[in-house]
């Protein structure tokens, strides 16, 4: 894969939005750790110094908490961690929103009882804001895409129309995402509610390429008309494959490139394919930093296999024998403008909810 990048950095100290949650119950006695120290030692190291120092110390540790939103952590990765390094991983898997909350929640009792957080791009941002990540290097090539200034992301999901091919044949298949406005697809789409990071995504893609912002409306309504919406991927896929509706138009790549993924398809590609960056991050404040930064370590090479087609699409695709890319590598590929999402998230997620209920605005005031 092409955009690689070698000894990706985080920049942490960010200024950025930060939510305010309140703590329950009684205040802890926790006292906060800090192992920015810790962290800068073991960035310094590369190649076998690294893995060496990371593996004695971790074991020393000997336990591992990982908050994450992948049932893919808790069934396969965690397992093979374990395996692999006979360290103990306890694994909490909730939704990306539960995890925040209570990560905000535990920091503002004493400090976050995980060492690694697994989550995407905006989430960790957050998390950045409040300065509860940890500077994490890892020294090795990634997709330079998943680079951002608070984490180095494992892998990315992909947001994209899906097709039943039971009920719609290659030949049928539309090319392109205008195509999906002719009345022959007339309740036979899906949009899930939340996907407004993709809403956003088709937006730069479709004005980048001198498309008006009236022709693109009209596009998006037309689009919006022959849907229904839908909620939750997972469900929503799992209508699909019923043949509840013909094309989940904002579908996950990985539900169709998965083992046993039933009678779907992504091919032909209808772009703009929405990339959405997710890693583990090691905590600031863990109570196993060695074996924080192991995980993450694990997480960018050994268990690139593992992501590879059930999670996502892996960033470090070296560590994958005869790996065969998921995805086409063009400007219809394009991974999430994070930092609109997370100043302006709330203002494309109104419009977009627009969109899907029919009514105007469907675009925030004032984009250009």
């Amino acid at each position: 894969m092409a955009r690689l990048r070698r000894h990706a950095t985080l920049a942490l100290g960010m200024t950025m939005v930060a939510l305010v949650v309140a703590a329950c119950g009684t205040p802890s006695t926790l006292t906060p750790i800090d192992n920015s120290d810790t962290y800068a030692d073991y960035n310094a190291l590369r190649g076998d110094e690294r893995r060496e120092a990371l593996v004695a110390a971790a074991q020393e540790e000997g336990h591992l908490t990982v908050y994450t939103t992948s049932d893919n952590v808790r069934s396969t990765v965690a397992p093979a961690f374990e395996e692999e390094y006979g360290i103990s991983v306890s694994v909490y898997r909730a939704t990306t929103e539960t995890i925040r909350q209570r990560i905000l929640q535990e920091t503002d009792a004493g400090r976050p009882r995980n060492d690694v957080v697994e989550t995407n791009d905006i989430e960790m941002a957050i998390l950045a804001g409040r300065d509860l990540l940890g500077a994490y290097e890892p020294g090795i090539e990634v997709d330079e895409r998943a680079v951002l200034p608070f984490m180095v992301g494992a892998y990315f999901i992909a947001t994209l129309p899906i097709r039943n091919t039971d009920l719609v044949a290659p030949d049928d298949a539309p090319r392109e995402l205008a195509d999906f406005t002719d009345p022959r697809w007339e309740g036979r789409l899906a949009l899930e509610k939340e996907d407004s990071n993709w809403y956003l995504t088709a937006y730069r893609y479709f004005t980048a390429q001198g498309m008006s912002q009236d022709d693109f409306v009209a596009m998006m309504k037309g689009i919006a008309a022959n849907a229904r919406t839908v909620s939750g991927h997972l469900t929503s896929n799992e209508l699909l494959k019923s043949g509840e509706y013909s094309v989940f138009v904002t579908d996950f790549l990985h539900y169709a490139t998965a083992e046993n993924a039933g009678p779907v398809d992504h091919e032909p590609f209808v772009q703009p394919v929405n990339l959405q960056v997710l890693g583990a991050v090691p905590m600031r404040g863990a109570e196993n930093p060695a074996a924080a930064t192991l995980w993450s370590d694990f997480y960018l090479t050994e268990a690139q296999p593992l992501l590879n087609g059930n999670a996502g699409v892996p960033t470090n695709p070296s560590a994958i024998p005869d790996y065969q890319p998921l995805l086409p590598d063009d400007e219809g590929v394009l991974v999430e403008d994070w930092r609109t999402l997370l100043e302006d998230g709330a203002e494309w997620a109104a419009a977009y909810g627009n969109l899907l209920a029919g009514r105007d605005p469907v675009l925030p005031d004032g984009v250009s």
